[in-house]
């Protein structure tokens, strides 16, 4: 139990901190902060591009913090969000270039479509694991909780993805992608304070009971 909570706190720092590099990064850009791809931030031409690097790696860690903390709730979320981490890490290692451009728009390098493709399915996957624990979770406050953040992600999500293909670049694809990262990164941090604060959150359903009941 000592480990699990470990890990829920290492989770919730690494998400907060790496959060705020993250945005830190991103104010220094030549555009107003709404415009642009975040990704943008850690081009070699950004002046704090190694912080917005770290923020990334530090939220990827977070996923891969948030795995173990859960690792006896549901094992498949574990292997969910340390695979995520891992995109994550990939994202953080190869940035894009220039305006970060995307198909169809855009032509695209191949350390173009390796980062937006690393991202894309790290985002993805840590939404698969959101879903799994608001299936699966025997836990109700984890179960309710992702339910929640799933709930207001995945209609984000499906717009943005909306917005990518049709619309490409552009103001309304910015906003929409920063809004939407927004329930995934709170779910993470949320998550991991809960595993840290309930001492059966992270245990298996039959020790839970177990718990409870004494």
């Amino acid at each position: 139990m000592i480990r699990l909570r470990r890990a829920a706190g290492g989770a919730v720092a690494a998400c907060v901190v790496g959060t705020a590099a993250v945005m830190y990064g991103l104010g220094v850009l030549p555009e107003p902060w709404l415009r642009g791809y975040i990704s943008e931030g850690g081009v070699a031409s950004s002046p704090r591009h190694w912080v917005y690097r770290t923020g990334i790696v530090l939220v990827a860690a977070s996923l891969v913090l948030l795995g173990a903390a859960l690792r006896r709730l549901v094992p498949y979320v574990c292997a969910v969000l340390v695979t995520a981490g891992g995109f994550g890490a990939v994202s953080a290692a190869v940035s894009c270039t220039p305006g970060c451009p995307l198909p169809p728009y855009e032509r695209s390098t191949p350390t173009d479509l390796v980062h937006a493709g690393a991202s894309m399915v790290a985002v993805g996957l840590a939404m698969v694991a959101m879903g799994g624990v608001a299936a699966i979770s025997l836990q109700p406050a984890l179960r309710r909780t992702a339910r929640v953040f799933f709930a207001v992600s995945l209609p984000l999500m499906a717009a943005l993805v909306f917005g990518l293909l049709a619309l490409g670049r552009g103001l309304f694809t910015s906003v929409l992608e920063r809004v939407a990262l927004v329930p995934p990164v709170g779910w993470v941090a949320a998550t991991g304070l809960l595993v840290l604060l309930d001492r059966s959150a992270g245990t298996s359903p039959a020790r839970a009971g177990t718990v409870r009941r004494g």
